[in-house]
């Protein structure tokens, strides 16, 4: 369903600068287009018992997080969910990346600075939900971490779809129809903290990064192994994987490199003499015996071979 498109199709567009004051005034956030393309700045918002709906046009658009509890202190009382219906909007927060698509659900709290960023026809939802009213219920979103819900799980689906159908009509409501709706929709964010149905946690970059590392660490001997293997088994965009690592001062291959060598260079120290240099290669991950000794010789100022012969008495220091 085409739920933003339905919500806006009587509503007027406004200029640039109402949008920017509307953007302000609702969600305390600064506004900038892109400058690329046309756009439709239409928007719309009402209550629904409890619940906040705003449907808006998001396109081509980045707003950045202002100081401040915005107004009647929503930041403070409410956790946001993000619905998308067209295009694709980015969420930056801590230093994590999210990017929500139509087949997304997304619960944040927007009381810790975020950035957000809209390309193509981007249109959604933005609800938000009391606090108070979870308690004993989605007991998991209370931390600081972003969530985005399982979109395979068949109850997140039901949600899902629930939160479409209120976003597409909700406003036309009856106010006590709007109250019953909002009820059932608080009630059902216990699907959020379900065993069967849990959220992917958005981890921070620190953990995420531990995490990379460890994957890493087991898998150091697998020749394959390079961003594109680590970022697919860790189900992270690769743009993302290198941020984690420039973040750390370093890159993803230098990473590899370093601790292929350093493994490298704990075996031959005790392998003994009968180690051949081609089975040291291949347990570290590397393409060729060429390649190893190579590298070797560049960190450590010796080839494999005269390491090897040098018995594993000397210091760094010593055998540079």
């Amino acid at each position: 369903m085409q739920f933003s498109t339905y919500a806006l199709r009587h509503k007027s567009p406004i200029t640039d600068e109402e949008w920017r004051e509307l953007v302000r005034r609702n969600w305390n956030m600064e506004c900038e287009f892109d400058l690329g393309g046309t756009r439709e700045l239409l928007a719309t918002s009402w209550l629904m018992g409890d619940l906040r709906f705003e449907v808006a046009d998001l396109s081509r658009q980045r707003w950045t997080w202002n100081p401040g509890s915005g107004v009647n202190n929503w930041r403070k009382d409410t956790l946001v969910i993000f619905l998308v219906e067209s295009g694709a909007v980015e969420i930056e927060q801590e230093g994590v990346n999210v990017q929500i698509t139509e087949s997304s659900l997304l619960l944040f709290d927007a009381s810790i600075p975020y950035t957000q960023t809209s390309v193509g026809n981007a249109r959604g939802m933005i609800l938000r939900v009391p606090r108070t009213s979870l308690v004993g219920r989605a007991k998991a979103v209370f931390g600081r971490e972003m969530f985005v819900l399982a979109s395979t799980s068949p109850d997140v689906a039901l949600l899902r779809s629930l939160l479409i159908a209120a976003a597409a009509y909700g406003e036309r409501c009856s106010s006590y129809g709007s109250k019953l709706v909002a009820e059932h929709l608080i009630d059902l964010m216990e699907i959020i903290t379900d065993d069967l149905t849990a959220p992917k946690r958005v981890l921070s970059s620190d953990v995420m990064l531990k995490r990379v590392k460890r994957f890493i660490e087991r898998n150091i001997g697998n020749e394959d192994l390079g961003p594109d293997m680590i970022a697919s088994e860790i189900g992270i965009s690769r743009r993302y994987l290198r941020r984690l690592f420039e973040r750390d001062g370093s890159s993803v291959t230098r990473y590899l490199l370093q601790r292929r060598l350093e493994r490298a260079k704990k075996i031959l120290m005790s392998g003994g003499a009968g180690l051949r240099i081609n089975d040291v290669a291949w347990r570290c991950g590397f393409v060729s015996a060429a390649h190893f000794s190579r590298a070797f010789k560049k960190q450590y100022g010796r080839s494999p071979t005269l390491f090897q012969s040098s018995g594993t008495g000397g210091t760094d220091a010593e055998m540079l």
